[in-house]
């Protein structure tokens, strides 16, 4: 469970990284840090990333619960 939780999380820190920050731009030839010319890959690839996170987290609580989660109602 502590790992499924950790990977989740990992997986949502990477999805940030590729989306939200200028580690991963590669510049065009005259580094021109207006046009980045990977920026499609890296919205697609920060997407799956970051559903791929959530997912894996959702699976690793309703595991963690019996596979019985319920609303208090």
């Amino acid at each position: 469970m502590i790992w499924g939780a950790f990977m989740s999380l990992a997986y949502v820190g990477i999805a940030y990284l590729v989306l939200f920050t200028p580690a991963l731009i590669r510049y065009n030839e005259n580094n021109d840090r207006g046009n980045d010319q990977n920026l499609l890959i890296r919205v697609v690839f920060g997407v799956i990333m970051l559903a791929y996170g959530i997912l894996r987290g959702y699976r690793t609580c309703k595991s963690a619960t019996g596979g019985v989660m319920q609303d208090n109602e």
